[in-house]
């Protein structure tokens, strides 16, 4: 019975070092971060970090959390700056490649070439999975979030109820990943209404907003994605993509390929579902001169027509070398597919 008692205690002394270690470690590498994050031109200041999760989890909480992105940042893509209260950092003692961030409430200024907003949100929790290995390959990356709120200077803030996003490697070792995006109730703010000029009775939130896709990528997202370069797109396979408000209703689907100065080529399925109301639409909010619309009109009506539906749209955009087209008729340039 004694040296039942005295292993249970020399295990249990080595467990309570290893924790500590291990904590401390996950510590150290969080200041780390920060530090690297200063050294590149960010603002960044933490008022406290503070060991948790004893005995079987490695947590982290910090408070008072400020990270602001140097300004020449925001000239070559969407840089955010970040702003919470509180942010809880945890692993299970036995692996950290599993890690969880949650914080209750989070602010994010967002802003790019032609980009100024601020997004906050609830109660948001981001899972993290890497595969046991030195590259510590990404397995899988959820974000789960509650009532959010993007404010936008043009347009006012467009809220939803909840945000889920989540991306998943389909094989070990290819980097190949299944994307989804759901969010529900998303209502979009009296200024955007009146710029679409809606009737007083439509419906406040959209009733879906949901996306689905897979993408192949030219290598995989590991731990050296944190560097210079981040893996970029080769192949999108957008399954479905849906939006729908009121009577209106959007679905696209289809598969690009990507070469590698960002240039698209594929065709996009798309369906649209009282197209007059969404021509109007785009009138109103300016994106159509209003001496083009009896042309677009009747542009949108024959295809209507051959689709069987004079109220619903079925027809195929192509895209070849970035340029967009419908059929003989072009549409202009198709934005690069890179990411910074």
């Amino acid at each position: 019975m004694g040296k039942l008692v005295l292993i249970i205690v020399v295990l249990a002394a080595v467990w309570c070092g290893w924790w500590f270690a291990a904590s401390s470690g996950l510590q150290r590498g969080i200041a780390k971060l920060i530090e690297t994050r200063r050294a590149a031109g960010w603002q960044a200041d933490v008022g406290e970090m503070k060991k948790q999760g004893f005995p079987v989890r490695l947590q982290t909480r910090l408070t008072d959390v400020s990270l602001t992105p140097p300004a020449a940042s925001a000239q070559q893509g969407v840089a955010s700056a970040v702003a919470a209260k509180r942010i809880d950092i945890s692993t299970p003692a036995y692996w950290p490649g599993y890690m969880t961030v949650s914080t209750p409430y989070v602010e994010l200024g967002l802003s790019g070439p032609n980009l100024r907003a601020v997004l906050t949100a609830e109660d948001v929790t981001t899972n993290l999975r890497l595969r046991p290995s030195v590259s510590g390959q990404l397995d899988r990356l959820t974000l789960d979030g509650g009532a959010w709120v993007l404010d936008l200077p043009a347009t006012g803030p467009v809220e939803g109820r909840s945000l889920n996003v989540s991306a998943v490697q389909q094989t070990v070792g290819q980097p190949i990943y299944d994307l989804a995006l759901d969010a529900q109730n998303v209502t979009p703010s009296t200024a955007l209404r009146s710029m679409f000029g809606l009737p007083d009775d439509w419906t406040d939130a959209f009733e879906t907003v949901t996306a689905k896709a897979t993408i192949t990528f030219d290598r995989l997202w590991d731990r050296s994605a944190l560097g210079r370069t981040r893996p970029q797109p080769r192949v999108i396979d957008l399954r479905h993509a849906e939006l729908a408000w009121g009577d209106v209703a959007l679905t696209l689907k289809g598969t690009m390929a990507v070469a590698e100065d960002g240039l698209a080529t594929g065709t996009l399925s798309v369906k649209a579902q009282d197209w007059p109301m969404m021509l109007t639409m785009a009138e109103n909010a300016g994106f159509i001169p209003p001496n083009f619309r009896p042309q677009a009109e009747q542009m949108l009506k024959g295809l209507a027509q051959m689709s069987g539906n004079t109220n619903g749209l079925d027809l195929d955009i192509s895209v070849k070398d970035g340029k967009m087209s419908m059929g003989f008729i072009p549409l202009g340039r198709a934005p690069k597919i890179i990411l910074r």
